[in-house]
């Protein structure tokens, strides 16, 4: 019996060892057209899961999701008298993302107070955010109910109720939680402007800029001015770059006039191929309202003095630094290979397909200051545990995030960059 059972094996050994590994390869792999996906139909619909073939899923088959297919959020932005538009990210240097900053932990029924001790302001900087339920005031009585307060200046008479009330600004203990200033590294972030990347249904395509209205362009630079010396020292860097390049100058600090707000703003869109955007201080985070105002609303390339200030907050392939170049004369030189190369000069406005810039003018307080300053102090208020912000060294914060006066001008002027 055993003899013939070593002859049976012997002669079968092949056969039953392809046997077992098929059996293992239909048992316990899947079917190699087999897959499973998550994927999008488009930004709205909900996520689907799709199969190649109606088959039961196991654990044992892999579960793939691709990146691109993953649902990013995407927030309406309908501004008071402007178009809509559909926003999927703010760009800042700030570890809080735009899906924190548009939501709000309200309780309904109650309210919090925000009191401003002396640093002005009204009810209306809240506009952007009416539904979050906070109460702007001036009333000194309200103190002990405050959930934040805002200072302008030291006052001995403030005194802080408790620790989980928010002091913005300053106060006498140079110890305050927050700014409501330009600088992003705040929770209280309050910018002249920033910039949005675009949900899909906002993003454009084809040509953005108008290529005749770019032909009909002939001078080079104009700059609105009417500070005319300045710590940065731009005046000196825009009289030497006057020796290479036209840089007309509108205003107190130059010949030539155009009020603010009227027609002749739009020779920026037709006749200008640059703006001077400088700085009047190098300092962290500060771009000068110009950049955001002139700079970007209109069909114009935007000068800088330095590229990590710009770089963070404003779109891809937008603007000029000074700070790229190693002399004032190369500076000069490729900003007239731009004027004579409309191809490439239209390139630094492709980021519109993508990005939008946002002015913040004040005009009104809309859904566009929600994401930033006021609204965001009273985002924080409704928090629970309440959020830890604490700026403990204003001089180290404020004074030592400015460069010393001039030293990048003098600089390039001395061609050493």
């Amino acid at each position: 019996m055993i003899r013939q059972s070593r002859q049976f094996f012997s002669r079968w050994k092949f056969l039953i060892f392809g046997c077992c590994v098929t059996y293992l390869l239909v048992f316990y792999l899947p079917p190699k057209d087999e897959k499973v996906y998550i994927e999008m139909a488009s930004q709205e619909d909900e996520i689907i899961n799709k199969f190649n073939e109606p088959k039961a899923l196991t654990t044992n088959i892999p579960l793939r999701i691709e990146p691109s297919l993953i649902k990013k959020e995407v927030f309406n932005f309908n501004p008071v008298g402007k178009e809509p538009f559909f926003v999927e990210e703010v760009m800042t240097d700030s570890p809080i993302k735009l899906a924190e900053r548009m939501k709000c932990n309200v309780k309904k029924g109650e309210k919090r107070v925000i009191l401003s001790w002396n640093a002005g302001h009204s009810q209306e900087n809240l506009n952007g955010c009416k539904d979050w339920n906070c109460e702007y005031t001036h009333d000194r009585s309200k103190v002990a109910e405050a959930a934040a307060v805002l200072l302008s200046h030291q006052d001995p008479s403030f005194i802080r109720q408790s620790l989980d009330q928010y002091v913005i600004y300053f106060s006498q203990q140079d110890y305050f939680n927050m700014s409501l200033g330009f600088r992003h590294d705040t929770a209280a972030s309050s910018p002249y402007g920033y910039t949005v990347k675009l949900g899909p249904k906002s993003r454009k395509t084809g040509e953005i800029v108008d290529k005749k209205v770019v032909e009909g362009k002939s001078k080079g630079a104009a700059w609105f001015v009417s500070h005319c010396s300045t710590n940065s020292r731009r005046e000196a860097f825009v009289h030497e770059l006057q020796k290479h390049f036209p840089v007309d100058i509108y205003g107190g600090c130059g010949t030539l006039k155009c009020q603010r707000n009227t027609l002749c703003e739009s020779m920026l869109d037709t006749d200008y191929h640059f703006y001077v955007a400088f700085e009047n201080s190098i300092c962290k985070d500060y771009n000068t309202e110009k950049l955001w105002r002139q700079g970007f609303q209109r069909t114009i390339i935007p000068l800088v003095l330095k590229r990590s200030l710009a770089e963070p907050f404003v779109p891809p392939n937008s603007f000029l630094a000074v700070d790229d170049y190693k002399t004032v004369e190369e500076m000069a030189q490729h900003m007239q290979y731009l004027m004579k190369n409309h191809t490439a000069y239209m390139e630094y406005f492709e980021w519109q397909k993508d990005y939008k810039v946002v002015f913040l003018d004040g005009s009104n307080h809309d859904v566009l200051e929600r994401p930033w300053g006021f609204c965001q102090v009273c985002r924080l208020v409704w928090e629970q545990p309440r959020q830890y912000h604490v700026i403990e060294k204003w001089s180290k914060f404020w004074q030592e995030s400015c460069e010393k006066d001039g030293s990048l001008v003098n600089t390039i002027l001395a061609g050493s960059l």
